[in-house]
């Protein structure tokens, strides 16, 4: 994926990275999106988040595991795990990008 600086002609865009718990792939996601719009020069013109589809891991810090391979590639990370669905609202309102990070995230947003 490569963010241009004309993506950012057309106004403010969101994105929202959703998985199961929000503690890897949804905030690693996250993480790296925000870098390449910052390295692009665009970050200011983009609403950027992540979040769960379940409560299993509601105010987690993200998984070490994850945190570990973000910072040997220079990409920050700071992030508490947070559920979608009382955000949901909002999201659908403010974000027209909604992206699946894994099968399991897809399947659930039919219950959301």
């Amino acid at each position: 994926m490569r963010l241009q600086n004309n993506m950012a002609a057309a106004g403010t865009k969101s994105v929202v990275f959703v998985c199961l718990g929000n503690i890897c792939r949804s905030p690693i996601a996250e993480a790296v999106f925000r870098k390449m719009a910052t390295d692009a020069g665009v970050v200011d013109k983009w609403k950027i988040d992540s979040a769960a589809t379940s409560t299993y891991e509601i105010g987690n810090p993200p998984d070490h595991r994850g945190q570990a391979c973000m910072k040997r590639h220079g990409v920050s990370m700071g992030h508490v795990a947070r559920q979608v669905r009382p955000l949901l609202h909002v999201a659908l309102a403010s974000a027209p990008f909604l992206c699946s990070v894994v099968a399991v995230g897809h399947r659930q947003w039919r219950h959301i």
